[in-house]
């Protein structure tokens, strides 16, 4: 009696264990039939995160806040924040579809270079479709936003400095002549228009000077970077300043060019756009700069490189924050 009750305990146990282990099995199968109907989903975002990654964020980011600054520099005007917003939507919208195009019609030469070869096409993280389509939305979109919302003289701006940095910089200049981020860094240049012309319709005095600052911040900045990455540049066949005519030389011209920001920081000043406290401030930001410069041409090689490219980086945006900070208190309080 004892045996039978035994057994039927045990082939109740077993019953019991086969339906845990079926009901495991169906766990198992939905959650596998969901991850493969998913998939398509997940690989979409995973592809819009590596998209926006091409959009340079940073580069984006120092277009957006180089805009700001020019829209509380126009005369008796009191930008809305609405209009504001929109502006800087499509100012970053069209520099990051810029930087995309920059990436898809230089995908072989990233692919030479350390510094680029980790970057979203090179590496093959996205493919060469998902990109070009999620740069021309962005561009489009830019246009459209500015054009319809703001109008149409910031449309035309955005949309010719992303052609410009994308047809004449990277498919012409970049590989024609040591001069390319001198010409090129026009393009990086646009934000104080944008910003300006979004909020009167018009451009100012101010908003080019602001301009100018930037077009001539770009080579000191950027050949910084290139004097470490040469041999990066010349195994491209990208003609930088550094491979064409040295490096002393283009220590030399680092400095130089540094020296011309100087009188355009002074200009601001001069035109009743910016306070005193400021224009000691963004001056003293300038002259170090100049003495960073200076150190690294009389050092005779390329050790402080580095970091005057990393100073040049922080005084940009301290610059223009500086600006910024400058027309919403003082002249708000005035």
């Amino acid at each position: 009696m004892t045996q039978f009750r035994n057994k039927e305990d045990n082939s109740t146990q077993n019953r019991q264990s086969q339906k845990d282990l079926s009901s495991k099995d169906n766990f198992l199968m939905i959650s596998q039939t969901a991850f493969r109907d998913e998939t398509g989903f997940f690989k979409f975002f995973r592809n819009l995160k590596v998209a926006f990654s091409m959009t340079k964020p940073t580069i984006t980011l120092l277009v957006v806040i180089t805009a700001l600054p020019a829209m509380f520099m126009v005369e008796g005007v009191s930008p809305k924040l609405s209009t504001m917003i929109l502006i800087l939507l499509g100012a970053a919208g069209s520099s990051g579809s810029a930087a995309i195009f920059n990436q898809i019609f230089e995908a072989d030469v990233d692919k030479k270079m350390k510094r680029t070869r980790s970057r979203s096409l090179p590496s093959d993280r996205i493919s060469m479709p998902f990109a070009i389509n999620f740069g021309v939305f962005l561009g489009v979109l830019s246009f459209a936003l500015l054009y319809f919302f703001i109008n149409p003289l910031t449309a035309f701006i955005a949309a010719s400095g992303h052609l410009f940095y994308v047809f004449v910089y990277t498919l012409y200049l970049k590989k024609s002549t040591p001069q390319n981020i001198v010409i090129g860094g026009v393009a990086g240049a646009v934000g104080p228009l944008l910003g300006c012309s979004g909020v009167s319709g018009s451009l100012n005095v101010a908003s080019w000077i602001l301009f100018m600052i930037i077009v001539l911040w770009t080579p000191p900045h950027f050949w910084a970077l290139c004097l470490k990455y040469k041999k990066d540049y010349a195994s491209a066949g990208i003609p930088m300043y550094p491979i064409v005519y040295g490096d002393e030389r283009t220590r030399k011209v680092i400095f130089l060019y540094t020296l011309t920001l100087i009188p355009c920081v002074m200009a601001l000043h001069f035109t009743g756009h910016i306070y005193f406290l400021t224009t000691f401030i963004t001056l003293a930001l300038s002259v170090k700069f100049s003495l960073d410069a200076y150190k690294l041409y009389q050092a005779h090689n390329n050790f402080y490189a580095m970091p005057l490219f990393r100073y040049s980086c922080l005084y940009t945006f301290a610059l223009f924050l500086f600006y910024t900070a400058d027309r919403l208190i003082f002249h708000t309080l005035a």
